[in-house]
């Protein structure tokens, strides 16, 4: 079933890993069940094989995110597999007639908003937790251990997401000079300035490869700049 839906899957996130984000980098992607249906690592669990049917538990994936991968490069190592930690005081789940909402993943989940929410992509294209609402040591744990699962410290991933967010700052920085421009009364800068801020969007919007990190580039350059802000406006 979930091969069949692998490809409707693939096209809600834009053919994009809803983990990482990546395209093609990290392929080949496959259907992930977020709730390893086989077994749960270092737990004595047969895995939530009552849910290997269910489209909700269904996640699209990159195989660095989906499988244990050693990036001997950059010193990294990671992968999901069969791994689902809970948080202290979950009740795990052991059978279809027992409740999900005892369970408290340790994991972020990409189909829950706040989850999503709980990371942050710095200029040099790491993933740290979001100061804004990351604040506690339980977030701060889920953050770290996500990060290590999911692979997203793998040294390429790292450089993709640096590149987006330099290609957005360069951008941002182009507009702001361009707008000042305009307003000194140069009227051909306002197309420019126009075309700038389209170009922007272009790398914030969900459908683009590392949005996410696009959008925390214009937003800590949002109180200095206009474009960041005018942009962030418009998504």
């Amino acid at each position: 079933m979930w091969r069949e839906l692998k490809t409707l899957i693939s096209s809600i996130n834009s053919n994009k890993c809803w983990y990482c984000e990546s395209r093609d980098m990290r392929s080949d992607n496959a259907v992930d069940h977020f709730r390893p249906k086989g077994r749960v690592a270092r737990e004595r669990h047969e895995g939530y094989w009552w849910l290997a049917f269910d489209p909700r538990n269904y996640r699209f994936s990159c195989t660095f995110c989906n499988s244990r991968r050693v990036d001997e490069e950059g010193g990294t190592s990671g992968g999901k597999q069969d791994a689902f930690p809970l948080a202290d005081g979950s009740k795990r789940a052991v059978a279809p007639d027992d409740t999900l909402e005892g369970e408290f993943p340790v994991l972020l989940d990409p189909c829950c908003m706040p989850d999503t929410d709980l990371l942050w992509f710095d200029e040099t294209g790491q993933v740290v937790p979001n100061p804004s609402t990351a604040r506690g040591p339980s977030q701060a744990l889920r953050v770290k251990t996500s990060i290590q699962l999911y692979h997203l410290d793998h040294v390429k991933l790292v450089e993709s997401r640096r590149r987006v967010y330099l290609q957005v700052y360069r951008l941002i920085r182009a507009a702001d000079r361009t707008y000042r421009r305009w307003m000194s009364g140069d009227e051909g800068a306002k197309d420019v300035y126009q075309d700038l801020l389209v170009q922007i969007r272009s790398q914030a919007v969900r459908e683009a490869e590392h949005s996410a990190t696009a959008r925390c580039a214009l937003l800590g350059y949002r109180v200095s700049s206009g474009a960041a802000d005018a942009v962030l406006r418009f998504l």
